[in-house]
């Protein structure tokens, strides 16, 4: 052979190793990606049994350029809880929250769960607060903006027309997102015209989600969680359908408070039921929920700017709640749902939030549930800067929102009564300046009996009532006409001297002294801060 042909040769075998080597390591990578990366579906839960082993291992990072959901989806995935739900063993005690510095039973641990469960979860949990810190999602939105996030579809659509309508009654000009589950819940009449004739617009969830391979379907709780996760807007009024303000909420996004702590979050009336074992996985101080409010998340406030990881965890929660979070932060408690899934975000990343101080308050006592009172952000905080332990001396803030979320809400279809619901109108006067019933009757006859109102819900408007025949117009007249018959002179008369005895025992302040309220007691807000 000569020296050319023996060159040549050991050329080409030195050539072998480089062109199969990238190929070797190529496929190894593909087969630890398959395997660290779930690529058609989240079913950890559904594929779980007892009996298997628990799964502990996740990848070291994830990286993605390709927007919040590519990015997020595979972490919440990935972080997946794999172990079997807690189960509740009873019911847990309903009770008022206690008055500061009241001796009160706190609520103990009816969950039942095995250590191994809890130690895969705290795994879990803790892997996702490390992804999020070394490499957090970056949420999209529009810079400077703020605007409305509510949810909506199906029977709440006729709710949220309401509430939308009561809105831009106070004059306010903030866009409004609604957010629907999925396609199948966009009506076309109702997004494209009556919606947006008042400056709302419906957006899909599932189309946001469906931008990665990773199948999530989010429903209920969980859609006000996505809804703010996927919002145009930075800065974030969130209402539920069927909740409005009776001022002009524009202001609120004012507030020194809000804008030190980018977060602002109203109480329930309801005592802490969380369970010991959400600290244990979560690293929580035992003492950080049982210790301040319930939260009632009919109303949030929120910077997503500021309060990108708080809303993201939250994410996680909410996410994995139904089996898991949920039960976990009530333990099957009053409300149990996405209600305590923010402040506990919050505190488990230390974030800085503001809890109003104010009560919530019922609105009258009729019907099946009187509507929710919540009160001013910015009177509430000059009151507890004033008297930070409401000890009952300090004056009540406004009422600010009503949230009507007993069913049947303000849906006209499925109401039939002949009493009023929120108390006598002389009692509405006195705290809004105006009968705010009449106010909210008056918009549902004028949808009920608009020929350019309908929705899906409703089906056969002409004889959609209650009863067999008789449309939803004539239903809802009956109702308005039996709750609020013409006023005769001598009626009048007695109403303004019940007015007038009002108003001379009125105590200082609207809404009375907050030792008299029915909600139970108040909260600090020096411990608001974390």
């Amino acid at each position: 052979m000569s020296a050319f042909a023996h060159s040549r040769r050991i050329l080409l075998t030195s050539r072998r190793i480089p062109l199969f080597t990238p190929l070797i390591l190529l496929l190894i990578f593909a087969l630890v990606f398959k395997y660290y990366t779930p690529t058609d579906t989240v079913s950890f839960i559904s594929s779980f049994s007892s009996s298997q082993r628990i799964i502990t291992s996740r990848p070291a990072t994830f990286e993605s350029d390709g927007g919040f959901w590519p990015s997020f989806a595979p972490l919440l995935a990935a972080a997946a809880p794999r172990v079997e739900a807690p189960e509740v063993t009873e019911q847990v005690f309903t009770r008022h929250r206690p008055d500061p510095g009241s001796d009160y039973e706190r609520q103990g641990n009816v969950l039942q769960w095995s250590d191994s469960a809890v130690a895969s979860m705290k795994g879990a949990h803790e892997w996702f607060l490390t992804q999020m810190r070394s490499n957090p999602p970056k949420l999209q939105y529009t810079l400077n903006t703020r605007g409305i996030v509510t949810s909506g579809g199906g029977k709440y659509f006729p709710v949220l027309l309401v509430s939308l309508r009561m809105l831009r009654r106070t004059g306010s000009t903030l866009p409004v997102e609604i957010f629907l589950r999925n396609r199948d819940e966009y009506e076309e009449l109702a997004c494209e015209v009556l919606f947006k004739d008042l400056g709302a617009k419906c957006v899909i969830l599932s189309e946001f989600v469906g931008t990665s391979k990773i199948q999530f379907n989010f429903e209920h709780y969980q859609i006000k969680s996505f809804g703010l996760l996927f919002s145009s807007f930075e800065e974030i009024l969130f209402l539920d359908a069927d909740n409005f303000p009776v001022y002009k909420p524009d202001d609120l996004f004012e507030a020194e408070v809000y804008k030190q702590r980018g977060m602002v979050l109203w109480p329930d009336y309801w005592q802490c039921t969380s369970s010991p074992y959400f600290n244990q996985v979560t690293g929580l101080d035992e003492n950080a929920l049982q210790d301040r409010p319930t939260i009632e998340t009919g109303q949030m406030l929120v910077d997503k700017k500021k309060h990108a990881d708080t809303l993201s965890l939250a994410g996680y929660y909410n996410a994995y709640g139904d089996k898991y979070f949920y039960r976990l932060l009530s333990q099957g408690g009053a409300g149990e749902g996405d209600k305590e899934t923010f402040a506990a975000a919050a505190l488990v990343l230390n974030n800085s939030f503001y809890t109003m101080s104010e009560r919530p308050r019922p609105f009258g006592g009729g019907g099946e549930g009187p509507p929710v009172l919540q009160s001013n952000l910015a009177e509430d905080w000059l009151v507890s800067l004033e008297n930070p332990n409401r000890d009952g001396k300090a004056p009540a803030a406004t009422p600010f929102f009503v949230h009507a979320s007993w069913p049947p809400k303000l849906n006209p279809k499925y109401i039939q009564r002949s009493e009023r619901m929120w108390g006598p109108g002389v009692e509405s006067e006195k705290t809004f300046g105006e009968d705010l019933e009449l106010t909210v009757w008056s918009i549902m006859v004028d949808m009920a009996c608009e020929d350019n109102v309908q929705f899906a819900d409703w089906g056969d408007k002409e004889h959609g009532g209650l009863e067999e025949g008789v449309s939803i117009c004539d239903q809802t007249l009956k109702n308005f006409q039996d709750m609020f018959p013409p006023v005769t002179e001598d009626h009048q008369i007695e109403e303004e001297s019940d007015r007038g005895e009002s108003n001379d025992t009125e105590e200082s302040g609207r809404g009375g002294s907050n030792d008299t309220e029915e909600s139970g007691g108040g909260e600090t807000n020096d411990t608001e801060q974390q």
